[in-house]
C-alpha cells in the first residue's frame, strides 16, 4: 500500500536540510503512536523494516551548498509504502490529527493525502528508485572487520541485494517465497551518501530493470528494496514504458 502526502511550507524560502531522513522516522514514528501506541512500539523495536519513504519530492527549488535546498514551489511531497495496510493507515490517520512535519527549523503543513494505485508488475519491469538503494557487508581491514556499502559495480552487490531481500522476505511473512530466484540489470546509477543521526550510509539512486520473482519484485515495492528501508532507502517506482522502447532510460 503507497500513499503520497503534499505538504505546504509554513514559511516563504524555507530551507529543507540536505539529511532528514532520521527526522522524517522519527515523525512517521510520532504520528503511529498517535493513533496506535501498540503497534508503533512494535514497528519501532523491530528488527524489520516495516515500511519506507521517498526522498522529499521538491519541484521547484535553489541549491544552497552550505544550507540545505531552497524551497521555491508551494508543495512538496512525500511517498510511503508498506505491505502492512495497518502502518500505512495510522500514518494518514496521524498526519490527519497532526499535520505538522517539522524538520529543524523547515517546517511543512500536510494538505492532501492520497492512496496511489498499485501499478502491474511483470518480468522484465523497470524501476526507479524514489530513495537510494543501500547494501552493506563486512569487510577485512587492518586485521578487523569493518561495515562496507555497496555500490551496484561491485560484484557482491547483487549477492547480498539477494540475501537481504530473501531475509526480509521470510522475516515479515514467516516463510521464504516459493520463486526466490530473480536478477537486477543497473541501466544507470549515482551514488549518493546521507547522514542518519551520527552515521553516514553510500546508497545508489538507479534505474534497473528487474527479472525473476514476483513475490520478491512486490515485496520490494511495498518495503523497500535493500537495508534501512525505515530510514528512508530503497523506495522504487515502476516506469511505464512505450512498446519497442524497453531499453530506455528515464529522465529521472
Amino acid at each position: 500500500m503507497r500513499i503520497e502526502i503534499k505538504f505546504r511550507p509554513v514559511e516563504e524560502d524555507t530551507v529543507l536540510p540536505f539529511n532528514y531522513n532520521y527526522e522524517v522516522y522519527e515523525q512517521l514514528l510520532g504520528k503511529m503512536f498517535l493513533i496506535s501506541p501498540e503497534l508503533a512500539h512494535n514497528v519501532e523495536v523491530s528488527h524489520i523494516d516495516h515500511f519506507t519513504f521517498s526522498r522529499i519530492m521538491v519541484r521547484k527549488r535553489e541549491l544552497l551548498p552550505d544550507r540545505g535546498i531552497k524551497v521555491l514551489s508551494g508543495e512538496v511531497s512525500l511517498y510511503i509504502s508498506s505491505s502492512s495496510s495497518d502502518v500505512i493507515k495510522a500514518i494518514v490517520e496521524g498526519f490527519m490529527d497532526s499535520p505538522l512535519l517539522k524538520i529543524e527549523d523547515a517546517s511543512f503543513v500536510a494538505e492532501d493525502i492520497k492512496i496511489l494505485r498499485e501499478p502491474r508488475l511483470r518480468d522484465g519491469v523497470l524501476f526507479s528508485t524514489l530513495s537510494p538503494i543501500m547494501v552493506r557487508s563486512l569487510k577485512l581491514e587492518g586485521g578487523r572487520m569493518k561495515v562496507w556499502d555497496l555500490y551496484p559495480n561491485e560484484n557482491t552487490f547483487f549477492e547480498r541485494l539477494r540475501k537481504v531481500m530473501l531475509m526480509r522476505y521470510s522475516a515479515l511473512n514467516g516463510s521464504m517465497p516459493e520463486d526466490r530466484d530473480f536478477s537486477v540489470d543497473v541501466i544507470k546509477f549515482k551514488p549518493v551518501r546521507i547522514l542518519v543521526r551520527d552515521t553516514y550510509y553510500r546508497g545508489s539512486l538507479m534505474v534497473f530493470r528487474y527479472h525473476g520473482s514476483m513475490d520478491i519484485a512486490r515485496f520490494g515495492y511495498e518495503n523497500g528494496f535493500g537495508e534501512k528501508t525505515r530510514y528512508g532507502f530503497g523506495m522504487v517506482k515502476v516506469i511505464d514504458e512505450e512498446p519497442g522502447k524497453k531499453d530506455r532510460a528515464p529522465s529521472q
